[in-house]
């Protein structure tokens, strides 16, 4: 609890017990001041002589919660309101406990008590729009998709212009199937404060709105992940057959890979000068570009093709026999604690690996990148020392047999280039994977095993050694 928070606490009611109001306020100033034990032992010997004294239980339930203790100030703040169901400043500071313990609990992979904690929250504060978000998000997770959506509908009716809110309803309908209403929700990731350079009158319109687009020159760019950016190359070629000249703008890690794919007239990087373009549009709105529906994706078998030499030189480079890469970490991005503690839920360290990495016969690749690569040993080959970028990384996959992955740009590549995918994919799952399904319609060459509980790898591991081995045996 900030001292800033507690600056709205209204003034404690003069009741009898002379000295009482003096120790509230000086308890209620030891709280502006961010000194949480001192206000909690002012407050203690009040409730020692009157357990129904709703001021200095308040005051000790926000002293609890600044000093962790959620549960014993849930507690007291209920306490309070069976008191006082006119006390607001309780209600509200109830309702942000509920919230914080929810999103605790989140973290924890608890989402079923996490929900049961958001409802309530939304229960005792309706007006909050983000606990009605944050209950969206947590029934999503549940794939009570129904429940969520309708959650999401009251956030957007409390705060109908939050940008966050639209975002995290677009991830909702992408999750429960329903991808047109999510590519539409997904652009209000525009409004983002600073998110757009290039000028919206220039943003690629929806085809159908579009006229001939022969001759027409169009900048696509990278947005965020890599992976969404592989993912939806797979429009690339549909808007150079209406016509049209793609200029794509990539990072440096992505720019060797562009240049071999079909329908990119050019390729540029870095802070440079666009040359003179019709439209322009990030690859993550392609989707939203062509009104594709969960019936109507592009699932080319394959899309992207490493570079026939890069394939040659990694070849002899690579150990002999079956070849299967392996993947077990994301990136952690520590500048964004939001992706932290989601790749803290899909990955996995390398030593859980060891069901399917004991398997005889297979020559094991490292594919990883980032810190968790130090992870690696024997008898995993590790060749990623050498790799530039994802040209090198695609030319690998193009000599192994099968990929293993959780949820990273790797799967992306491997599945863009047909090669076989088996994913495991964490029980909070990307919108991409859907929901209650083994395959996906983004990649027909793609395999998930899913975690069966939160944060328990165990069972997907098992059923990917089985996987394996039934492929080995059957050549």
């Amino acid at each position: 609890m900030s001292s800033s928070a507690c600056a709205r606490y209204g003034t404690p009611r003069a009741e009898p017990m002379s000295d009482r109001l003096p120790i509230l306020n000086k308890a209620l100033e030891q709280l502006k001041a961010g000194r949480f034990d001192q206000a909690a032992d002012l407050c203690r010997p009040l409730l020692a002589a009157n357990p129904q004294d709703a001021d200095a239980r308040f005051f000790l339930g926000v002293s609890r919660a600044a000093q962790g203790n959620l549960d014993e100030a849930i507690g007291h703040l209920d306490t309070v309101l069976s008191i006082r169901p006119d006390h607001i400043d309780a209600r509200r500071e109830l309702a942000r406990m509920l919230q914080a313990r929810g999103l605790a609990l989140v973290d924890q992979g608890r989402t079923d008590e996490a929900i049961a904690a958001f409802a309530r929250a939304a229960g005792t504060d309706p007006a909050n729009a983000a606990t009605h978000a944050n209950l969206a998000t947590a029934l999503a997770t549940e794939r009570r998709f129904e429940e969520a959506l309708a959650a999401t509908t009251d956030a957007l009716r409390l705060s109908p212009a939050d940008v966050t809110i639209h975002i995290n309803h677009a991830v909702n309908l992408l999750k429960a199937g329903r991808l047109l209403e999510g590519w539409g929700e997904n652009e209000w990731r525009h409004k983002k404060p600073g998110r757009e350079k290039l000028p919206p009158a220039l943003m690629l319109p929806r085809l159908a709105h579009l006229g001939d687009l022969k001759g027409r020159t169009i900048v696509i760019y990278h947005e965020e992940g890599f992976g969404d950016t592989i993912q939806f190359l797979r429009y690339v070629p549909l808007l150079a057959e209406k016509g049209a000249r793609i200029i794509a703008w990539m990072p440096p890690e992505l720019v060797r890979l562009a240049r071999g794919q079909a329908g990119i007239a050019e390729v540029l990087t870095g802070n440079v000068n666009l040359p003179q373009f019709d439209y322009h549009c990030p690859i993550i709105s392609l989707p939203y570009v062509f009104g594709t529906t969960l019936e109507a994706i592009p699932a080319q078998a394959q899309y992207i093709h490493a570079d026939p030499e890069l394939v040659a030189a990694w070849g002899k480079r690579l150990p002999a026999g079956p070849r299967i890469g392996l993947v077990w970490a994301g990136e952690p991005r520590a500048y964004d604690p939001g992706a932290q503690a989601l790749d803290r839920r899909r990955s996995l360290p390398f030593a859980a690996l060891a069901p399917l990495t004991a398997t005889p016969g297979i020559a094991f690749v490292s594919l990883q990148m980032g810190s968790a690569r130090e992870q690696v040993a024997s008898p995993v080959d590790d060749p990623m020392g050498e790799v530039r970028d994802f040209a090198d990384t695609a030319a690998i996959i193009a000599n192994l047999d099968l990929v293993v992955s959780v949820d990273t740009a790797v799967a992306h590549l491997a599945g863009a280039m047909g090669k076989p995918v088996f994913l495991l994919d964490r029980y909070d799952n990307c919108w991409r994977w859907l929901s209650d399904r083994t395959d996906s319609p983004w990649y027909p060459s793609l395999r998930i095993f899913r975690q069966h509980s939160m944060g328990d790898w165990s069972q997907a591991l098992t059923a990917v050694a089985a996987a394996v081995r039934k492929r080995l045996a059957h050549g």
